[in-house]
């Protein structure tokens, strides 16, 4: 099966660990698609409020334009 993502935000963590308590903190309902165990796709409109969410989880999120 081949996928095509267009516009896209990626969450990865350092380990699954992290993401599992991201997602259990609020993340789940933005993810639009699990890539691996410690990164997930996040719907790109939204990412304000991902950004809000895992600030306030203690995250200090690094941002990549590429």
């Amino acid at each position: 099966m081949s996928v095509l993502l267009a516009s896209v935000a990626i969450v990865e963590c350092a380990d699954a660990a992290a993401l599992d308590t991201a997602l259990r903190g609020g993340l789940d309902p933005f993810v639009v698609w699990h890539i691996s165990d410690r990164a997930v796709v996040v719907d790109h409109e939204r990412i304000d409020d991902v950004l809000k969410l895992l600030r306030r989880q203690g995250q200090t999120p690094k941002i990549t334009l590429e």
